[in-house]
């Protein structure tokens, strides 16, 4: 049974990007989800970032890479409170305890920080 190209489903969700091309394994292909999300953030289209984060994370979590999956709910959060979002504490609180569970302590740190500025920025 052949499945359709891996990234054929995120190219019609409007990233906009050119050269986003459908890649030839689903590793690629999750590793292309996430540079168009860093591309949007650098951009400084971060609504479009988290979006393209928060299906990297999905991506990342069905591929079974943790770091990877971590990495990506850490960008959506950051996306999230860049846009004053309340929500962003969700996806910081899953990173966070990914982070913590791995023991990488500079990305904890960071995400710990972000989750103190959401969460003085709710009082």
């Amino acid at each position: 049974m052949r499945a359709a190209p891996p990234f054929a489903a995120s190219r019609g969700s409007g990233s906009g990007y050119a050269g986003a091309e459908p890649t030839a394994t689903p590793l690629s292909a999750h590793a292309l989800s996430t540079c168009l999300a860093q591309l949007a953030e650098a951009a400084g289209d971060h609504a479009q970032a988290e979006t393209l984060y928060a299906e990297a994370a999905e991506r990342w979590r069905e591929f079974g890479n943790v770091p990877e999956r971590a990495y990506a709910l850490l960008a959506q959060g950051r996306c999230l409170a860049s846009l004053g979002q309340a929500e962003a504490d969700e996806p910081l609180r899953e990173a966070q305890e990914l982070f913590r569970s791995m023991g990488y302590k500079p990305a904890l740190a960071e995400t710990e920080a972000l989750l103190g500025e959401s969460e003085a920025a709710a009082v």
